[in-house]
């Protein structure tokens, strides 16, 4: 058995500085008393003052949901996106301002996500002329509106480094949900495309682009702040680490699952309920990504998809898309 480490949705491993500060920041500005976000997390506003404690996801999405509820605008993932890298000055944030090019963040962010914002994964796939990533859950399935507050915050995220770092480019963004009410806000925070009701979270760019060098980055600040990063224990939440291993071999099943894991299958199924899912839709959803992502962005044809997702006979992997997605590979393509 693999000595695979990981993190679960009820380990106290999340810096309560990386979003549940700003949020209660953010509340306090808009006129709302901090005990109502915090309740029901077993969370005490003076104890989040006194030090930079640790909590877990479980705690820091009953704040999420709280927030939801009290504060009267919808626009507060964006403004947290927005402040992202004004708290919390931490090593991955110290080596992305810094980095060289956007290859360089990706490769750190390939390394690094659980430093920088583990409650989103995220897979990167390559057609002829750009980079993708698709994003999904990190921790654990929540309400929609939950998932989509982290979603949104990602994006506003991603859009100001952007803006900030590399202002002479462009990126796509393709959301799976429909545009929202609060649509105005896209259009206030957001400076680049975005396409609603489309059949992944995509974000995509060119990849000429990818090598324009960072305005005023420093090599001396990167370097320190990578090794110190080099030296801490890469702990990723357990639904990443199993992403990751049906990703490299998808014929995975639960028990060689379980093995990679270092447990047993019983324990791996209630594992992963405790997370609101099960071994199974976590599969479909790494064989429908790779699926939707090459039937609609490449031009790979139903053999070299099958090849990817481990399957030897064409029946089974348009069975399989049917399944997962109601729709022949040729409704797909043309549905791009």
């Amino acid at each position: 058995m693999a000595n695979v480490t990981y993190f679960e949705c009820s380990d106290k491993v999340i810096p309560s500085a990386l979003l549940l500060l700003p949020l209660l920041e953010l509340c306090q500005q808009q006129g709302v008393d901090t005990s109502k976000v915090l309740n029901g997390s077993k969370l005490a506003y003076y104890d989040l003052l006194k030090s930079d404690i640790n909590i877990s996801f479980d705690q820091l999405a009953i704040c999420c949901h709280n927030s939801i509820n009290v504060l009267p605008y919808n626009d507060f993932s964006f403004q947290i996106g927005q402040q992202f890298f004004n708290h919390y000055n931490s090593e991955i944030k110290t080596a992305i301002v810094n980095a060289r090019n956007l290859t360089h963040v990706f490769k750190l962010l390939k390394c690094f996500n659980n430093e920088f914002f583990p409650f989103c994964k995220f897979s990167e796939f390559k057609s002829e002329q750009q980079r993708h990533f698709v994003i999904d859950v990190g921790i654990k399935h929540c309400s929609e509106r939950v998932e989509r507050f982290f979603y949104e915050t990602l994006i506003s995220i991603v859009c100001h480094f952007i803006d900030w770092r590399f202002p002479q480019l462009d990126i796509t963004i393709q959301l799976p949900f429909r545009a929202p009410k609060h649509l105005e806000y896209y259009h206030t925070f957001i400076k680049h495309t975005v396409i609603f009701d489309k059949p992944l979270l995509l974000i995509s760019i060119n990849s000429a682009q990818l090598d324009l060098p960072a305005k005023d980055s420093s090599t001396i600040l990167r370097r320190q702040a990578f090794y110190k990063l080099t030296k801490k224990q890469k702990l990723n939440s357990l639904l990443t680490v199993l992403a990751q291993h049906i990703a490299c071999k998808p014929n995975t099943t639960l028990d060689t699952a379980a093995a990679h894991l270092s447990m047993s299958p019983a324990t791996l199924k209630r594992k992963l309920q405790a997370h609101n899912t099960n071994f199974k839709y976590e599969k479909d959803q790494i064989l429908k990504n790779v699926t939707l992502f090459h039937l609609m962005q490449t031009t790979a044809s139903n053999q070299t998809i099958c090849e990817k997702l481990a399957i030897n006979d064409l029946t089974n992997f348009r069975r399989l898309l049917k399944r997962l997605t109601g729709k022949t590979p040729n409704q797909l393509r043309l549905a791009k």
